[in-house]
This record gives structure tokens, C-alpha cells and sequence, in this order.
């Protein structure tokens, strides 16, 4: 059974290729997915939640991802969210911002990415709190952050202590004085994907903000889930280049055959792997490289894919009117390798481990 409604999947196929370009239908698609119940899968039932594993809400997004990466995007930002707060100790979070991301009616920011390259030591944290005049605030600037729908969302990522090696992790609503969206970051393609750079100048933090005060500890207990739900956009745009391939197979196209079986069997194995780390309690935060690599290997899956899926189209995929839909997920495609952390940053981390 779909994950997803006739109807929804009519409206996908519709404007996929617009909400790659554009910002047009992006409050639309928010308010569809999220009366899909797409936001409900891998939450507790507790919490107004389908009460299934996180892999229910990677399977949800795998099934966005065979029809618009853009939509698979926005909810992995906006799951990944949902995801911490349902994992913070503190329960406030959660009173505040749960039941509106749930129902679509804000957005959920996941300005992690430079969280997770600080934790593996690529990266630094790029928003500092200080205290001035007596009050905690934040200054700095994340450069990218997925799921900003102007004036109506709420941001997580980590900030410094100042003057400490602490470090914490907050969530920030859009209404926060000091707190500034930029204009969307300009793609090739998940340009409906509301990217854009925060700023934060002088932002009063409000302790009911807090989500972990120790953003070490946390970010390595949450980083499955961040790395697993990312996995469900390549699953689900590389199942749909090789449906595109296997519909020619029947034709002169069946030289394709056992290059495509091989490709299929890999992605099978790939998902099953996942599927049995993130089902065994702590697995992938004991042997955090395990994850790792399997991200890499996904990446290169779909590249194989999406190659195969233009062998198999032949000319007609380089069309601008091809009636394929191949050109935007060549785009969606070049996109996979570099969403943070990147398959160069994490092969980075591997090398630097042996």
C-alpha cells in the first residue's frame, strides 16, 4: 500500500519540475504533505504520532523522492526536527512547537549541517552565545538551513558557548527579535525548497529554547537519525530511475539488464543495512562509520542509476520536451553527494579514522 494518496501523487507529477525551479507552490506542497500524514510517521504515538519506527518516516520520504526530491527535502528538514524535539529531555520544546509541525501549519528548519561536520571535526560552529549586559544572546550566521517558510518557522542547530567548550543545541522561531531570513539560495534545482541563510544579531535566548546543553553528547545520539532520514531521498530517486530503466528492458534496451539488477540488488542490500542498524538499540552510535559508509555508498547508487536511466532513455532524456522527467533528476541527482555532510567530508572522516 502507498504511502502516498492518488490524488497527492497527481499533484507531484504535475508540478515536479516547477517546484525544482521555483518557489511557486511552496507553501502548497507544506500543507499536502503534511495532510498525507507524512509528519506523523516515526513519531510515538504519544505524541500524535502513526507510533511506528523511524524507518516508517525514511520509507515516507523515499516515497516523496520517486516523484519530487524537493518535496523529499523539505521533509527530511522538517522530520529531522520533529525528531529532536521528540529526543530532547526537555519536554518544552516540544509544548511549543510539536503539534503546528505536525500539522504543516509551521515549518520545521534543520540548520544541523554544520553540527554534525563541528562533531566530526570538519567544521566550526558558526553561532556563538555570549552574554552582554547581562543577558545570554546569539550572534552569527548559518549559512543554509532547508524549510524557512518566511515569517512562520522554527530553526535548530548548535551554537558555542563563548569563553567555554561548551556548546548547546536550541530551537529559534521565525518571531525571534534579531533574528533575520535571507533571501531563497538560488539552485539548479530544489529552488521550492525554501533554503535560506539565517542571521542572528543580538537574539535574547529565551531558555525554553533549549533543546540539549550538551550538544556533543546529543548531536551523537541523534546523528542516526539526522544520517538516516537523509537516506530516504536517495532511495527513493534512485527506485525511480531504475523503474524508468526497467520499463525499456523489454526493448533493445535489455543489454541494460544486468547492469540494472546489479544496481537494484545494491540499493536492496543498502536499505536493508540501514534498516537492520537503526532497528538494533544504539548500533549506528557505536559504529558511527558504518553509517557513514553506507551514505557514501548510497551517493554512488544513484549516480549508477540516473546514468543507467539516461542509457535507457537515449536521446529523448536530452530533450528539453522529452516528456521524461529525466532532466530534473539528473539536477535532483547532483544535489545527493554534496547535502551535508558530504560524501567528500565523510570519506574525509573515514580516512582520518584508520
Amino acid at each position: 500500500m502507498s504511502l502516498l494518496s492518488a490524488n497527492f501523487t497527481d499533484w507531484l507529477v504535475k508540478h515536479a519540475d516547477t517546484l525544482d525551479q521555483s518557489n511557486q507552490h511552496s507553501a502548497e506542497l507544506l500543507t499536502k504533505i503534511a495532510n498525507e500524514g507524512i509528519f506523523r510517521l516515526g513519531v510515538p504515538a504519544e505524541f500524535g504520532g502513526d507510533g511506528k519506527s523511524i524507518f516508517n518516516a525514511i520509507q515516507g520520504i523515499e516515497a516523496l523522492a520517486q516523484y519530487s526530491l524537493t518535496a523529499a527535502f523539505i521533509s527530511w528538514g522538517h522530520l529531522t526536527l520533529i525528531e529532536n524535539l521528540i529526543a530532547s529531555a526537555n519536554p518544552i520544546p516540544r509544548q511549543l512547537w510539536l503539534a503546528e509541525l505536525l500539522s504543516g501549519k509551521r515549518s520545521g528548519g534543520t540548520g544541523l549541517s554544520n553540527a554534525v561536520k563541528f562533531l566530526s571535526g570538519v567544521e566550526e560552529l558558526q553561532v556563538t552565545l555570549s552574554e552582554r549586559g547581562g543577558k545570554k544572546v546569539l550572534n552569527g550566521r548559518l549559512p543554509w538551513v532547508t524549510n524557512l517558510q518566511a515569517g512562520r518557522f522554527v530553526a535548530i542547530f548548535a551554537a558555542a558557548v563563548e569563553g567555554s567548550n561548551q556548546s548547546v543545541i536550541l530551537t529559534v522561531p521565525s518571531e525571534a527579535d534579531g533574528l533575520s531570513r535571507s533571501d531563497d539560495l538560488e539552485f539548479i534545482a530544489l529552488q521550492g525548497s525554501n533554503t535560506a541563510a539565517l542571521t542572528f544579531e543580538n537574539v535574547e535566548l529565551n531558555p525554553d529554547w533549549i533543546i540539549s546543553s550538551d550538544a556533543n553528547h546529543y548531536l551523537a545520539q541523534i546523528r542516526p537519525a539526522f544520517l538516516g532520514l537523509q537516506c530516504g531521498m536517495p532511495f527513493g530517486l534512485a527506485k525511480r530511475c531504475l523503474a524508468e530503466v526497467a520499463a525499456t528492458l523489454a526493448s533493445n534496451r535489455a543489454v541494460l539488464q544486468q547492469e540494472w539488477q546489479t544496481v537494484s540488488q545494491r540499493l536492496a542490500e543498502i536499505e536493508q543495512q540501514l534498516a537492520q542498524g537503526l532497528a538494533e538499540k544504539d548500533y549506528f552510535i557505536r559504529h558511527p562509520k558504518a553509517l557513514f559508509q553506507l551514505r557514501i555508498d548510497i551517493v554512488d547508487v544513484v549516480a549508477q542509476s540516473v546514468l543507467l536511466e539516461l542509457q535507457a532513455g537515449g536521446g529523448r532524456g536530452y530533450l528539453k520536451h522529452g516528456g521524461l522527467s529525466f532532466a530534473r533528476r539528473w539536477r535532483e541527482a547532483a544535489f545527493l553527494p554534496i547535502v551535508t555532510p558530504s560524501a567528500v567530508q565523510l570519506r574525509l572522516v573515514l580516512a582520518n579514522s584508520k
